[in-house]
């Protein structure tokens, strides 16, 4: 986990009052997406502290180490990141300069492919998001909140992998940007 714009990671053990620190990123970045896969932890762009960033970064716990996988084909800090049979999901976020507050907002959807080390476009959000949560329930990714440079975004949106396509779903109460979404299963 990382806080301000840096290359240090921390990482928690069996035990639960102590952490320690794992090999350091090769580019320092901030507002990032992180999600795992396949045992691997993945950092995808963010803002290096001058501007939004396309590299992708990925640490193997087995060797402590951070190698760097095939750029985004956007730079785009804010990126929600989510994980479905065995691809990542890059989306919405925005791409600005760090002396420009006027973000570009993204609707893109990239899709990393780990055996290959590619992405590919996939079908574009409905609105364009920043700090949107993403997450897999069932065989659908869900684009949660956000903000379209104006107000803070109630809409959700599903993805169905296999139609490549975007569906509206029931909204949130009140708009929210930059909120972390998970999965609960209940016994």
């Amino acid at each position: 986990m990382a806080g301000a714009i840096s290359t240090q990671w921390s990482a928690g053990t069996r035990r639960p009052d102590k952490w320690n620190y794992v090999a350091s990123m090769s580019t320092p970045r901030s507002t990032m997406g992180v999600t795992a896969l396949n045992g691997k932890l993945y950092a995808v762009g963010g803002r290096d502290g001058s501007s939004c960033l396309r590299s992708v970064e990925c640490f193997d716990p087995h060797t402590n180490k951070w190698s760097m996988c095939a750029p985004m084909s956007k730079r785009r800090g804010g990126v929600g990141v989510a994980t479905y049979n065995n691809f990542l999901y890059a989306v919405g976020g925005h791409d600005a300069p760090a002396s420009n507050h006027c973000s570009r907002l993204s609707d893109c959807v990239e899709r990393y492919d780990p055996k290959t080390d590619m992405w590919t476009t996939v079908s574009s959000l409905s609105v364009p998001r920043d700090a949107v949560g993403v997450c897999l329930l069932g065989d659908r990714l869900y684009a949660v909140g956000g903000y379209d440079g104006q107000s803070y975004l109630s809409t959700v949106e599903s993805y169905d992998a296999l139609n490549n396509e975007w569906t509206e779903e029931v909204p949130l109460n009140i708009g929210r940007a930059g909120a972390c979404v998970v999965v609960v299963k209940l016994p």
